[in-house]
């Protein structure tokens, strides 16, 4: 009995380590595991208790109509094509049009045609410079033109967007859209040129076509829609006979502008 006894703690004296290792990686095995489901009971709770996101004016889009006002910021470059006289008379060397920043407030009717098809009516007044650089070959004594001019001038327009919009789905407090329509414009006031050599001059009637796309956003008491659109004159604003309006067949107006509404 006492030879078996020995024999026994001999065998663990010869094996503590291995066992006391195993005890080691059991023991952190239980500890892992009870910290994993303590991480996962957190995390459920978590996710039960915290506050869901809330919907800003959850039946708004119901209304038949909406009104509002906007502000915009525009960017408008005139497209021109040379006439025939400007490839015969010799004194003109480059004709380019510049780029000049703007800007337009207005007011807006929404009527709403379908969940996610909306007409808008949009009575605005527009401020833009159309501005053509004219580089001669010489200075001419008759017209007193030195060698580079800019032909600057400041409008201010009349404008009636009509403009189908396409939006989507709701996703919470957000919708995207896509527009379309038209732009008839008349001139309201600004520098309007004469008749004679000396100065450019527009038309008064003015139509582009208008695309763009925009978000929605639903705040607790309004909605914000941030737009970018694109506009394309159809009808060529170049009148007169002067010495700059002669160089060019006809003169379109190109625009890009970002609006803000406020509904």
């Amino acid at each position: 009995m006492p030879s078996h006894s020995t024999y026994i703690w001999h065998q663990f004296y010869l094996h503590w380590r291995k066992v006391v290792f195993c005890l080691l990686l059991f023991s952190t095995y239980i500890s892992f595991s009870q910290s994993k489901k303590s991480r996962v009971t957190q995390q459920e709770k978590y996710e039960r208790n915290k506050p869901k996101k809330e919907i800003n004016l959850p039946n708004y889009d119901e209304k038949l109509i909406h009104y509002g006002f906007f502000l915009g910021l525009n960017y408008d470059r005139v497209s021109i094509r040379h006439s025939q006289t400007y490839l015969e008379d010799t004194i003109y060397k480059k004709i380019t049009p510049l780029g000049e920043a703007g800007f337009a407030l207005g007011f807006l009717m929404n009527i709403r045609l379908h969940d996610q098809l909306a007409f808008k009516i949009v009575p605005s007044v527009g401020f833009y410079t159309r501005n053509i650089r004219y580089e001669f070959t010489k200075e001419d004594p008759l017209y007193t033109n030195p060698l580079q001019i800019n032909q600057s001038t400041e409008t201010s327009m009349i404008e009636m967007q009509f403009l189908m919009k396409y939006r989507s789905l709701r996703r919470k407090n957000t919708r995207a859209y896509v527009i379309a329509g038209i732009k008839p414009s008349i001139r309201a006031g600004g520098r309007r040129g004469n008749s004679g050599e000396q100065r450019m001059n527009y038309g008064r009637i003015d139509c582009s076509i208008e695309y763009g796309a925009g978000l929605e956003i639903y705040f607790p008491y309004f909605k914000w829609s941030p737009e970018l659109r694109f506009s394309h004159g159809i009808v060529n604003v170049n009148t007169g006979d002067g010495l700059y309006n002669r160089a060019l067949e006809s003169i379109f107006t190109h625009t890009v502008s970002l609006y803000f509404f406020f509904e």
